[in-house]
């Protein structure tokens, strides 16, 4: 993250201004000896155009300097612009983690979170099925995790210059479920997310990941403790720890929710999901009050001309003036929002068809877990037996019914035989109805 206004093409033509001061004393002494001091003007005019040539070619981000001017300016400079156009909805200010950024610093700083676009296929995250026990129960109007689970809930993070909100969202739901489950055991619990950033070679570390993706890496490795692999962001750290692998935390399973009282329900009863949000121009501004994209709001791409997508954990709902929202968690550290925290509008920027459950690898979910799988195989052999069963009737049926024919053929009594055939037949048939 920017921390001063001086940007990189300033210190790139200050490196240019000191290889063109070289070659100009190079010059200058090859002049005093041949007496031809213009040849000094003529090098220090050639040292400093190659230098200008080297820093546009060697350096891509600073050749679109000055192509266009509005990467330059400052993510801060519109907030007086958004504050007319938000028409009172929410609030625009100044926050500590955006005052240096630049449009260009997001663009080519927070892109890379990406979804999966094959779920429900095999071999990738699967919609989650639909669970009695939590579809069931009329849903508050309002609700925030944190009135109940206070202890469960850690500071905002502050991602820093690092694409790493999906592992951050990830690895603080991790935790606040683990908590929710015992408040005691894991009150205060957090779970290191740069283990994803230098571990997980499915994901690219600060340059982006899979919001749905880094569930499977939580699910197969499972995290450390936050103190095991603390988070350094785009300073970077080895994946090795000294902590032992019995302290890590799994995810049980993982699914994908697409509907927005199935959210609420899992929320409520069992604790926050991560869902990935459309990062707005506007939103990035964020002070306070419920977000709603102004008229003018400008979606933010990224260098592959991607629509920027930032992972949040999304922990409660409510209403304000008529306006429902949800409650979302963003690593940018305290100073931004609402100490954190964001209230946006239902159906605006949160991708409401994409929220991730990650199931806690609790001592009793497993132990349910497994309970459901023995129940599941029991229901499996009884219907397998009951499919034997009706075919061995129906075979039984078919025996009598050829036996039955060809007595009445061998009697003369062809009438009577076809009435019998007809008569099984029904009863087979009735059979394979009611059975199926």
């Amino acid at each position: 993250m920017p921390k001063k206004p001086t940007s990189a093409l300033d210190k790139e033509e200050a490196k240019a201004a000191e290889r063109a001061e070289a070659a100009a004393r190079l010059a200058q002494s090859k002049a005093a000896k041949d007496g031809a001091a213009h040849y000094v003007k003529i090098a220090a005019a050639v040292a400093v155009g190659l230098g200008a040539v080297w820093i546009v070619t060697s350096n891509p981000a600073l050749s679109r300097k000055g192509a266009n001017p509005k990467l330059e300016a400052y993510v801060v400079s519109e907030v007086s612009v958004v504050n007319k156009a938000a028409g009172g909805n929410f609030t625009a200010v100044q926050s500590p983690f955006f005052k240096w950024w630049t449009n260009g610093d997001v663009k080519y700083g927070l892109g890379g979170i990406s979804v999966s676009s094959m779920v429900g296929m095999a071999g990738a995250v699967q919609y989650c099925a639909s669970d009695e026990a939590t579809e069931s129960g009329a849903i508050p109007p309002s609700y925030d995790a944190r009135t109940n689970w206070a202890m469960c809930f850690s500071e905002t993070q502050d991602s820093g210059n690092c694409s790493a909100s999906y592992a951050i969202a990830a690895a603080d739901v991790l935790a606040t479920r683990f908590c929710m489950t015992d408040n005691v055991k894991y009150a205060g619990l957090r779970l290191s997310s740069q283990q994803i950033l230098s571990c997980d070679k499915k994901s690219q570390g600060c340059k982006g990941g899979g919001v749905d993706s880094v569930f499977a890496y939580m699910q197969r490795r499972g995290l450390y403790p936050e103190k095991c692999l603390p988070y350094v962001g785009e300073k970077g750290t080895a994946c090795k720890t000294e902590c032992k692998e019995e302290d890590k935390l799994k995810v049980l399973e993982h699914c994908v929710l697409t509907r927005e009282k199935a959210i609420k329900r899992e929320i409520y009863n069992r604790g926050p999901v991560v869902a990935p949000l459309y990062l707005k121009k506007d939103y990035l501004l964020y002070g306070s009050g419920v977000y709603t994209p102004t008229p003018d709001a400008e979606q933010m791409y990224d260098q592959e001309g991607s629509a920027i997508m930032h992972a949040v954990s999304v922990l409660g709902w409510g209403k304000s003036q008529g306006n429902s929202y949800w409650i979302v968690k963003h690593a940018w550290g305290k100073g931004w929002g609402e100490d954190g925290y964001a209230r946006v509008s239902v159906g605006s920027i949160l991708r409401e068809g994409h929220a991730i459950v990650g199931v806690a690898a609790t001592e009793q979910a497993i132990q349910e877990a497994e309970q459901k799988k023995g129940d599941e195989e029991k229901a499996k052999e009884q219907r397998k037996k009951e499919r034997v069963e009706r075919d061995e009737r129906i075979a039984e049926n078919r025996k009598r019914v050829e036996a039955e024919k060809a007595a009445a053929d061998a009697a003369g009594g062809e009438g009577e035989a076809e009435a019998s055939d007809a008569g099984a037949k029904s009863e087979a048939v009735e059979e394979e109805v009611t059975l199926d």
